[in-house]
């Protein structure tokens, strides 16, 4: 009779366990969805803004709401961001990261097209492992260089080069991707170290910085009108909402059940393009998309099963 009460006991716990876990994995998805909306819609005011102003300028404004945000936010709920961790160097490093990869992600979304950077960009995750495995010295299996070689392989087939819909500008969103890369590897490390509003504010410090380091670069500010200040309320209300949500989702939840709604992202982007700038997707863009995505959720779904053997 008490081995039976036990084992009843046993089983409820479990599945308040599971339960519990399975909450918290829906909530991390919620998150993950809203952030990837919102970084889309983020994208797309960018290139709107784009044709009237230089992207300095952009780069300037989006970073200066993103702060101003933040910043009130932090003393709002009188979290620290000037702590001792973001003097740190690999803090350091990762707000250079982030600097460079708004820089030349931003420049492929406005010289480009919007759908082909977003679909490059769905390669983070793989370029992750590969900076791992190159700069890190972590073990990487064959299994997981044949889908980083198959990703890399649909970043091809989307930027196209050789044929008629090649823009060279694309290319930077390649080099965006290694410093988002980077970023990412970095940001596993302060995951639980700092907060999410800290975080986030010297994010959008650094989209700010990169703003004033690209002014020499391109054309004279324009006069701000009444259609440019809308289209910024839209964007630092959209871009501050999807990195709170991101850095949230990011932090519970199982990384191999959150992490593929990252990808999420394109679909946003190619509805956006599609509807907003006339861009048209073709069939080799979306086949080598299909790529990427698809190494990219066996990479991460075979990291979260080893990370588990391991737990």
């Amino acid at each position: 009779m008490w081995l039976f009460i036990c084992q009843s006991r046993a089983i409820r716990s479990s599945r308040v366990i599971n339960q519990t876990a399975t909450e918290e994995n829906i909530r991390c998805i919620l998150f993950m969805i809203a952030a990837m909306a919102g970084f889309a819609i983020e994208d797309a005011v960018i290139k709107q803004l784009a044709y009237s102003m230089p992207v300095s300028q952009v780069l300037m404004l989006i970073g200066c709401g993103g702060v101003l945000t933040f910043g009130v936010t932090a003393m709002l709920t009188r979290v620290h961001l000037f702590s001792p961790e973001v003097t740190k160097p690999w803090f350091v490093v990762r707000t250079v990261s982030e600097l460079a990869s708004a820089i030349f992600f931003v420049i492929a979304i406005v010289y480009a097209s919007l759908s082909v950077s977003s679909a490059i960009l769905q390669a983070t995750p793989l370029a992750v492992s590969l900076a791992a495995a190159i700069f890190l010295k972590q073990h990487v299996s064959g299994r997981q260089w044949i889908l980083i070689t198959i990703g890399f392989v649909g970043v091809l087939m989307v930027i196209q080069p050789g044929l008629d819909g090649f823009k060279p500008a694309a290319l930077f969103a390649i080099v965006g991707v290694m410093f988002l890369a980077l970023r990412d590897a970095i940001t596993r490390a302060i995951s639980v170290s700092i907060p999410a509003v800290a975080v986030s504010f010297w994010a959008f410090f650094a989209l700010l910085m990169a703003g004033v380091v690209t002014i020499p670069f391109f054309a004279d500010f324009s006069p701000l009108t009444l259609e440019h200040l809308s289209l910024l309320v839209v964007s630092t209300l959209a871009g501050t909402g999807a990195y709170f949500c991101v850095v949230m989702a990011t932090r519970g939840g199982d990384v191999a059940v959150v992490a593929p709604f990252r990808y999420t992202r394109l679909l946003f982007a190619l509805g956006l393009a599609v509807v907003f700038f006339d861009e048209e997707i073709n069939a080799m863009m979306v086949l080598g998309s299909s790529l990427i995505i698809g190494s990219g959720i066996v990479m991460i779904a075979s990291s979260g099963s080893s990370r588990k053997q391991t737990d």
